[in-house]
C-alpha cells in the first residue's frame, strides 16, 4: 500500500512510498482509514521545524473500521467505528502514566511521529487509545476528535469562568475548536487573525463568535480595552504558534488573567515579556497534545 513518508530530516523529504502494515498483536488493532486531517504539527515536519523518527509515515488526526484485532483486546470488534488518541506506546510505570497523563511520558511514542501515522491505507493503534465513535457521527466527523481534545485539554488548563472574554490568537483549525471550548464554557469570545485568514475569520463569524477582528485592520489593545472597561482579557489562548501574537496575548490580557500556549513555534526558544507576566501575575501554562480526560 502507499504511504506519505517523512524520509529524513530537513525541508521537504516527503515521499509516497511502498510500505505494509504489520499485524496487529497483543492490545494492538489494524484499523482501515476513512479520513485522516492534516495537522499544523505535519505541516511543521515537512519544513524540518519538527522532529520525527525517521522514517515515519504521518497522520495522526483519524478515523476508520477495524478489521482485525489482537489477542488481547477486549473492548472492540472487526467492524467497528473508530478514533484514536495520538499515544501509541507508554512505559505503564512513571507517575503520568499512573495519573493518565500519556502526554508526558517521558518514554511515549505517538502516532504518526514516532510510529506510522494514518496518511496511508492502514494504520495500527493501541486498544487503550480508542474510542468507538457514535452511529450519528460521520467518519469525517470523527477524524476531528483528535484536534479537539488537544483544544479542550489547552482550554482545561486554565480558568475560564462564564461571562469572561476569552481572546483567541490564530483562527485556523485548532483555534476555532478552542473558541467553540471556550464559547461551551460561557465565555465572551474574541477571534484573532490577519488578511489573509479571511476564509477562517468569515467561518468564526459563521460559528457565531462574540467578536472577529482582524489585527491589520484594528488596534487589538484598544479593542479588547473597549469590551472589558480598560481591563483587559480574562483569558488568551495562543493557537498561531506566531511571536507577535504571543506577544501582543501578554499585552492584552488583564491583571491575574490567564496565558495557555497551543501553538508551536517554528523556534524552540522566542522572546517572551516575562516583565508583564511578573507585573500583572498572569498565569502561563503550556498545552501538549491531549490525553484520555479529553
Amino acid at each position: 500500500m502507499k504511504a506519505l513518508v517523512k524520509t529524513r530530516e530537513g525541508h521537504g523529504n516527503l515521499e509516497l512510498l511502498d510500505k505494509e502494515v504489520a499485524t496487529p498483536l497483543d492490545d494492538k488493532v489494524k484499523i482501515k482509514v476513512h479520513y485522516a486531517g492534516i495537522c499544523g504539527t505535519d505541516i511543521h515536519t515537512y519544513e524540518g521545524h519538527y522532529k520525527v523518527n525517521f522514517p515515519v509515515t504521518l497522520g495522526h488526526e483519524f478515523s476508520g473500521e477495524i478489521v482485525e484485532v489482537g489477542a488481547d483486546v477486549k473492548d472492540f470488534k472487526v467492524g467497528d467505528r473508530v478514533t484514536s488518541e495520538t499515544t501509541f506506546y507508554v512505559c505503564n510505570e512513571c507517575e503520568y502514566c499512573e495519573s493518565k497523563d500519556y502526554n508526558l511520558c517521558n518514554h511515549r511514542k505517538g502516532i504518526g511521529t514516532q510510529v506510522d501515522g494514518a496518511f496511508t491505507n492502514y494504520v495500527i493503534a493501541r486498544e487503550e487509545s480508542l474510542h468507538h465513535i457514535p452511529d450519528e457521527v460521520s467518519y469525517q466527523s470523527a477524524a476531528m476528535t483528535e484536534p479537539l481534545a488537544c483544544a479542550h485539554h489547552g482550554v482545561s488548563k486554565i480558568q475560564v469562568n462564564s461571562g469572561d472574554v476569552a481572546v483567541v490568537m490564530g483562527p485556523g483549525p485548532i483555534g476555532l475548536l478552542v473558541a467553540q471550548v471556550l464559547k461551551s464554557k460561557g465565555a465572551t469570545v474574541v477571534v484573532t487573525g490577519l488578511d489573509n485568514d479571511k476564509v477562517r475569520l468569515d467561518k468564526a463569524e459563521a460559528l457565531h463568535m462574540d467578536y472577529v477582528v482582524n489585527l491589520q485592520q484594528t488596534d487589538l489593545k484598544t479593542y479588547i480595552n473597549g469590551i472589558t472597561d480598560g481591563y483587559g482579557a480574562d483569558v488568551v489562548v495562543e493557537c498561531s504558534g506566531a511571536v507577535p501574537a504571543a506577544r501582543q496575548g501578554l499585552d492584552i490580557l488583564r491583571k491575574k488573567g490567564f496565558y495557555s500556549q497551543i501553538g508551536i513555534f517554528k523556534d524552540a526558544e522566542i522572546p517572551f515579556d516575562m516583565e508583564k507576566v511578573i507585573q500583572k501575575e498572569i498565569t502561563v501554562v503550556g498545552s501538549r497534545s491531549q490525553k484520555p480526560a479529553d
